[in-house]
């Protein structure tokens, strides 16, 4: 998204926002949280885990230990919330004018708390939407959504200290090391925001299944659910290189499943008469290719490599025995009607990342 609004401010309007909700709705939120089918990188797991715990969390929650875990609490509180909003805005959900939003929002904070609103338009703002500068420039204005104490929350923002002579002697390759990895933890963050929405779109996806399976078969009216049954189920993005971002699609249907393929022993030499047929993971897609990490039994050199990653479901995703699926990426030929033996479940797609 190419704004004028940095990330620590986007950040910074999700403490704001959470600092409002109450002791009773935030514990509430958290308790979406500790169903099983959550799926969460391990810092953020453990992050909620504790917040769980703490007689009352809404006095911590703001606490640097806790911040990894902000995106996906404010997914949780804000989730009914945003499903209404998107009901309410119907056709103009996507990229909503920001006449089309106020009125959505007159209607929708009828049934929820002035917090809950704050909330859900922050997790928009901080997210990778159309809507998210829009979101953002409802709280930072002077409206009756805005957050007016937002920039206090702002991570780094002092008082100017005078100029202080340098003596690092830093070479031109530090500076360059340094910004580099400014911009990794932007983009990091950036994937935290996008992994919360992502959260958030699987809940209403599981109603909206819900409630279109209609009555059982024995006649009776089927049963919403309540919300505490339903928890978000992080998705997260597969890390591409430039190259293959090129070459392949994320969103291929295949993207997750796993499949058949033959893998050379040597991967310096991929195109290598020596190689073997493994069940491997699919990263991405495209026409004719698919990019795969291949999946390795118990016993050899790759499920004693601590850079592969073992599979806690991987009967469920389609494999015989104990196994650890490679960092290395194949690209091979995709076949005609490929079908796959089985999908990972999200919380080991998850871990791949």
């Amino acid at each position: 998204m190419e704004s004028g609004i940095t990330d620590s401010a986007r950040v910074a309007m999700v403490r704001a926002a959470l600092a409002r909700v109450g002791p009773e709705e935030l514990k509430s939120a958290l308790s979406l949280t500790a169903d099983a089918r959550f799926a969460a990188p391990t810092a953020v797991v453990n992050a909620l885990k504790a917040l769980r715990k703490h007689r009352d969390p809404a006095t911590v929650v703001d606490r640097p230990q806790y911040r990894a875990a902000l995106p996906y609490l404010a997914a949780a509180v804000s989730d009914d919330c945003l499903a209404r909003t998107i009901e309410v805005l119907g056709d103009h959900s996507d990229d909503p004018t920001q006449a089309q939003l106020l009125e959505a929002l007159d209607d929708v904070r009828g049934s929820f708390s002035e917090a809950t609103v704050l909330v859900m338009l922050a997790s928009v703002a901080d997210g990778d939407m159309p809507a998210s500068d829009l979101c953002f420039e409802l709280l930072a204005g002077d409206g009756p959504y805005a957050l007016a104490d937002w920039a206090a929350f702002e991570v780094g923002v002092a008082s100017p200290r005078p100029p202080v002579a340098t003596r690092s002697g830093a070479t031109p390759e530090q500076r360059q090391a340094r910004r580099e990895k400014k911009v990794r933890e932007a983009e990091e963050r950036r994937k935290k925001a996008e992994a919360a929405r992502k959260a958030g779109e699987q809940l209403r996806r599981e109603r909206k299944k819900e409630r279109q399976t209609g009555p059982s078969a024995s006649g009776a009216a089927a049963e919403r659910r309540p919300a505490s049954d339903v928890v978000p189920r992080v998705h997260r993005r597969a890390i591409l290189t430039p190259l293959q971002e090129e070459e392949f699609d994320r969103l291929d249907p295949l993207a997750g499943a796993v499949v058949f393929a033959w893998v050379p022993f040597d991967a310096a030499d991929p195109e290598g008469s020596e190689g073997k047929s493994r069940r491997c993971v699919v990263i991405a897609g495209s026409t004719v290719h698919l990019l795969v990490r291949p999946g390795y039994s118990e016993g050899g050199a790759k499920s004693r490599d601590w850079k592969s990653v073992a599979l806690r479901h991987w009967k469920q995703a389609g494999f015989d025995r104990p196994t650890w699926i490679d960092t290395e990426a194949f690209r091979v030929p995709r076949q005609p009607d490929q079908e796959p033996v089985g999908r990972l479940a999200p919380e080991d797609w998850n871990a791949l990342w």
